[in-house]
């Protein structure tokens, strides 16, 4: 086991110059034509495959140490072209941003690695950031560059801590461009105080979370991201409601665990939440959120609204229900085992509905959501749980749909209801 591991060291050490190479185009942008900085990074990536003296096939699964490389140089030739339509600093930042990946992944991992990653990440895009603008003499603010940074710290972090088969360096290169990206389009930054504030809070009840075991190392991450950036687009309110869903649904996961786990059909690994059920149940609310935060639609308000409250409404008629003896599909209304995809029973459906007002609920004592409009998405997120039951009774069973899949899918549908319920 350790020769394998040492042997697999040496051969990523043996392509590190070359790494170190491929981030000089990224350097190089502010200076250069990007003709110039194409051809020179072709050159590398002709240099890189001299040197591996083997012979490499792109492939994204399971990639050997050449492989992984052989993918970078190629993604990374991408990115410089795509620097005609998007800002250089972005795909330069990207690119940089790996050698804080090749030198994280040589050190051992030890306890408080999430937080050393993130804050590794977020300096190495900092100082391109600044270096970037600084060469260019273009005017910048530091507080979206801050803004930029962090968010693609915490993504490059969360790419970090996920077990997967894919090529890290690639997916690390395509997530912050892809992040740094998304931010730039909304030209949106924070204050440094209220940034600071939103990720230690966000990171704080996160890593509690997961010392509780409600939620492992990626589920951390995703949390802080989400919460960060919920918090910085909104206020601390909104925070608030999303979290009520991931208290209570905890609550709900644990409701007659044991009978659940004698019936087989318990959550697996005792209900811990990782980044897929964090996204599943939180992208959409973060969506709504954002752009609540930028445009002030009450669309976007009764949405965020609806999509947490069909999340917890979901949750808990599933964790319920699954105790009901008598439990029916709804594409048919047959009969079905407790804990089928698509089931319903009388004790769930009352139990999406408590869920459901329970979230609109505390978002009309919270002060955010008018009682005006309260109905809204009470009326909207109830349509969403049984939306998840109708994908999990068909997409889910023929295999085109994982249980995350089925959860986005269903909190991002509240929007098309609240569009024609508040019309």
């Amino acid at each position: 086991m350790e020769r394998s591991v040492l042997k697999k060291s040496a051969e990523s050490n043996k392509y590190l110059p070359l790494t170190l190479l491929a981030i000089t185009p990224s350097v190089l942008l502010p200076y250069l034509e990007f003709r110039d900085v194409l051809g020179i990074f072709s050159i590398f990536f002709l240099l890189f495959l001299f040197y591996s003296g083997k012979r490499i096939r792109f492939t994204l699964s399971n990639p050997g140490i050449e492989t992984s490389y052989f993918n970078y140089y190629a993604i990374s030739i991408i990115l410089i072209v795509l620097t005609l339509s998007v800002p250089e600093y972005i795909a330069g930042a990207s690119i940089f941003m790996v050698i804080a990946f090749e030198l994280l992944s040589r050190v051992k991992k030890t306890k408080g690695a999430s937080l050393i990653n993130i804050s590794v990440l977020t300096t190495f895009s900092v100082i391109y950031f600044l270096f970037y603008f600084v060469s260019t003499g273009l005017s910048y603010s530091i507080d979206f560059i801050l803004f930029l940074s962090l968010i693609g710290g915490i993504t490059g972090a969360l790419i970090m801590s996920v077990d997967t088969e894919s090529d890290k360096r690639v997916t690390l290169l395509l997530s912050t461009f892809t992040v740094f990206l998304i931010f730039n389009i909304y030209g949106f930054s924070a204050r440094f105080d209220q940034l600071f504030f939103a990720f230690i809070l966000s990171f704080i009840l996160a890593l509690s979370a997961m010392r509780a075991g409600v939620a492992d190392e990626s589920g951390l991450l995703s949390a802080t991201l989400i919460g960060t950036l919920m918090i910085v687009f909104t206020d601390i309110r909104f925070f608030i409601v999303l979290l009520s869903f991931y208290i209570i649904g905890s609550f709900a996961t644990k409701y007659r665990y044991s009978m659940k786990k004698e019936m087989g059909i318990e959550e697996p690994a005792g209900g811990t939440r990782g980044y897929a059920n964090v996204f599943a149940n939180s992208l959409s609310a973060l969506f709504f959120a954002m752009n609540y935060g930028v445009y002030g639609s009450d669309l976007f308000l009764v949405s965020f609204v609806a999509s947490v409250a069909a999340a917890l409404g979901d949750t808990i008629a599933s964790e319920i229900g699954k105790t009901s003896k008598k439990v029916y599909l709804i594409t048919n209304f047959e009969r079905v085992r407790a804990g089928e995809s698509g089931g319903i029973s009388l004790i769930g459906e009352i139990s999406a509905l408590a869920g459901c007002g329970v979230i609109v609920l505390i978002a009309v004592l919270s002060g955010i959501l008018p009682p005006s409009l309260s109905t809204i998405p009470l009326i909207a997120g109830f349509i969403a749980v049984h939306v998840d039951s109708v994908l999990g009774a068909t997409l889910e069973k023929y295999g085109y749909l994982t249980n995350s899949g089925v959860n986005f899918f269903a909190t991002l549908s509240t929007m098309v209801f609240c569009y024609f319920l508040i019309l």
